[in-house]
């Protein structure tokens, strides 16, 4: 929505506020215009200086980039809920881009042979991920941004329990573990895990003594034998064939139909089809069909494979497919992360870490997880803001830039410091701070901007077609 201003006020909250400029078109109509994204003010350049660091923290501490669009873009650098919310988005993405990379480097600490990714599980969050994140943040576009806000508080007000309990738990397992155990529960703290029971993870059988093979010709010992090893091959792969395959699948095809559709009513989509008609919206039903065909063909696919892995009681603590109410759970987590992260840019860690950990993932492997998805949540959003055009390619640049150095450099530099100095707990209050700082500026955003553009501005939807 338009931030229109009158030129001649005066007064913090009358103004545009700081970093922003009321100014008046060719058609003499005034309204606010952020500064561009370099401009060389201290406050502007202050902020660019801590949001690495800030990045860092809530990425140790399970919140991601999402925990800087409260206090630092919406109160201190004056951006608008919509701004703010993309501009969330590329810190989402910057901050797991390398550490993602890494990640898939990494061996479960409970068998060494396999990644500490597990893409078996990725595969039903990554069928729901696509469609609910997009369904998520249109829904966000569309809504009044009083309504956005009234949700947002609700969801950071039910984390904060969560974040304070947390911190307490870790601090009270730091004071009476070991030396050895401190740093188990440091990573364990850290990776947006809560410090229930650690769940053992069922390691891979080396031999085939426990399927009974007397009665089985020895053409088909062989066919089982080989059977067997191509399951474990795959599950030790670093990039398995098949589990990326229906990753990759269902984002692309997630993709080709969001842009299909246009959301701008000046620009069609790249297929021709305009915004404001029947045929944008039958867009949304076409996407709805595609996405339940291939979540079938993905479900039949894992469920069959895990028959086999019955057969030959392989991994018998590793069912995802099946029973298909154990699938929908999955989905369902899948689905929730997705459609916070779309809809309130923050938070998706929050469903999709108890949804692993409940699904029989240990926290470490469950946090890699999560941290895998959620950048495909993020590659997803970015995708989105770059083809709407929703933000200058500077700040783009800018934030995403700054997030990689805050995922990856400050982040690395917070493991080591606390490992060395065992205050792991002291992350989680901290980004319980950032928690109840977004709170805080929710409501200011409500009552600033609504004195200075009007309460029209927080309660009126943006019914563009209906205007036309």
């Amino acid at each position: 929505m338009t931030e229109y201003c009158n030129p001649n006020a005066t007064g913090f909250l009358h103004t545009c506020g700081q970093f922003s400029q009321c100014q008046t078109n060719t058609n003499d109509v005034s309204s606010c215009v952020h500064d561009p994204p370099y401009t060389p003010k201290a406050g502007i350049i202050i902020s660019y200086i801590i949001t690495p660091i800030l990045i860092g923290i809530g990425i140790l501490g399970g919140l991601g980039g999402g925990v800087l669009k409260g206090p630092l873009l919406e109160m201190i650098l004056n951006y608008s809920q919509s701004e703010a919310t993309h501009i969330a988005y590329c810190l989402m993405f910057g901050g797991t881009l390398l550490n993602t990379i890494m990640l898939m480097f990494e061996k479960n600490p409970d068998d060494q042979r396999r990644p500490i990714i597990n893409y078996r599980i990725s595969i039903i969050f990554n069928l729901a991920v696509p469609f609910a994140t997009n369904l998520g943040s249109s829904l966000a576009s569309f809504l009044p941004q009083l309504y956005t806000l009234i949700l947002q508080e609700l969801f950071l007000f039910a984390v904060a329990p969560i974040l304070w309990k947390k911190a307490q738990k870790a601090k009270k397992d730091e004071m009476q573990t070991t030396d050895e155990q401190k740093n188990e529960n440091q990573a364990f703290n850290l990776d947006k895990s809560n410090s229930q029971q650690k769940i053992e993870l069922q390691n891979i059988e080396n031999s085939l003594d426990s399927v009974s093979l007397t009665h089985i010709t020895e053409n088909n010992k062989q066919n089982t034998q080989n059977l067997y090893n191509k399951f474990k091959q795959e599950t030790e792969n670093v990039l398995p064939f098949m589990p990326i395959l229906f990753i990759l699948g269902s984002f692309g095809l997630n993709q080709i139909f969001i842009q299909m559709r246009s959301t701008n009513p000046k620009k069609p989509s790249y297929v021709g089809i305009q915004d404001c008609t029947w045929e944008n919206d039958f867009m949304i039903f076409i996407l709805i069909i595609a996405n339940v065909l291939f979540d079938y063909i993905a479900w039949k696919f894992g469920s069959n494979q895990e028959k086999y892995f019955d057969q030959l009681n392989y991994l018998p603590n590793e069912r995802y497919f099946t029973p298909i109410s154990r699938f929908f759970k999955i989905y369902a987590g899948g689905f929730g992360a997705g459609f916070v992260s779309g809809f309130l840019g923050m938070g998706a860690g929050f469903v999709m870490v108890p949804t692993l950990l409940y699904s029989g993932l240990i926290p470490r492997c469950a946090s890699a997880t999560s941290a895998f998805i959620y950048f495909m949540i993020s590659l997803n959003n970015l995708i989105t803001l770059l083809t709407n055009h929703y933000l200058d390619q500077q700040l783009i640049l800018l934030f995403t830039g700054l997030a990689v150095i805050g995922g990856s450099v400050i982040t690395k530099i917070g493991y080591i410091l606390l490992r060395k100095y065992k205050i792991g707990y002291t992350v989680i209050l901290i980004v319980f701070a950032l928690d109840i700082a977004n709170i805080i500026s929710q409501v200011y955003y409500g009552v600033v901007f609504g004195i200075r553009y009007g309460l029209a501005y927080l309660t009126k939807a943006n019914l563009v077609c209906k205007e036309q």
